[in-house]
């Protein structure tokens, strides 16, 4: 189904996990995004569908405030971003070619490294410290997030010399390390061996079931069949939302993947 307006209306938006109300975003002369209208629900599993180019990236890079609108109101779990950033809110799991792989640096830093923005609500001079001197409690919160991506025994390689898949997990036990309520995933899936991605999919769904919110970007479509609760297809917009079985029919991505005129 398209989206309404009575479906983004502004007295529900306390009740979505994501609310968008007329957001655009531009790249200088660009505009990446038009007129995004969005209200959805917490606890579901959403995967974000549409063309290369479509501005499924952009929109995540709004949700984690990277990226500030052209125009339009967004807010997530009831939150103005600026806010929902500031309390964790949000976990990002980026695309693979976003992440600079010969940075030496070890799995256990980069998980532990969800852990800061809870430090830094601990307040005082904890948010200053190395990494060595961060509380019992965020070591075990990143301790325990290896462990359910069944990667504990990795913690002391190097992020570059892992498998695809591994490097995956990684990111994916970094954002379970911040508690987030929304999972930001940008193709997840993409690259990754089988069991990679059953573990994956796995606390992806586990996530839901514990009353959070995961928005996954993907390109396939027949994991989205089974997987997804709802779907979001954007082109540059909005075009619709609704269950796999009605976004996912012939119609539905024929005018998902028909590109629409760019607006400068």
């Amino acid at each position: 189904m398209t989206p309404t307006p009575e479906s983004t209306a502004p007295a529900a938006n306390t009740a979505c996990s994501v609310y968008a109300a007329g957001i655009s975003a531009d790249y200088g002369a660009v505009r990446a995004l038009e007129n995004v209208e969005l209200a959805l629900p917490r606890g579901q599993f959403i995967a974000v569908v549409g063309p290369n180019g479509a501005g499924k990236s952009t929109l995540f890079k709004l949700l984690t405030g990277t990226k500030r609108p052209s125009s339009g109101a967004m807010m997530v779990n009831g939150q103005d971003i600026r806010h929902a950033r500031r309390a964790n809110a949000v976990g990002y799991v980026p695309q693979e070619t976003d992440i600079d792989w010969d940075f030496p640096i070890r799995v256990w830093d980069v998980v532990l490294s969800g852990r800061y923005g809870r430090c830094r609500q601990d307040g005082g001079l904890r948010r200053f410290l190395p990494p060595r001197f961060i509380g019992h409690s965020h070591h075990e919160q990143a301790r325990q997030a290896l462990q359910r991506m069944e990667i504990a025994e990795l913690a002391n390689r190097p992020i570059g010399a892992l498998s695809g898949g591994q490097k995956k997990r990684v990111f994916l036990a970094r954002a379970l390390a911040q508690e987030p309520q929304i999972l930001l995933l940008d193709e997840p899936l993409a690259g990754v061996d089988r069991h990679s991605e059953q573990i994956i999919l796995g606390i992806l769904r586990e996530q839901c079931r514990n009353g959070r919110t995961v928005l996954m970007v993907t390109h396939d479509l027949p994991t989205v069949r089974e997987t997804a609760d709802m779907v979001v297809l954007v082109n540059r917009t909005i075009v619709a939302v609704g269950n796999p079985a009605e976004m996912l029919a012939g119609e539905a991505l024929e005018r998902g993947y028909h590109r629409p005129e760019v607006v400068s």
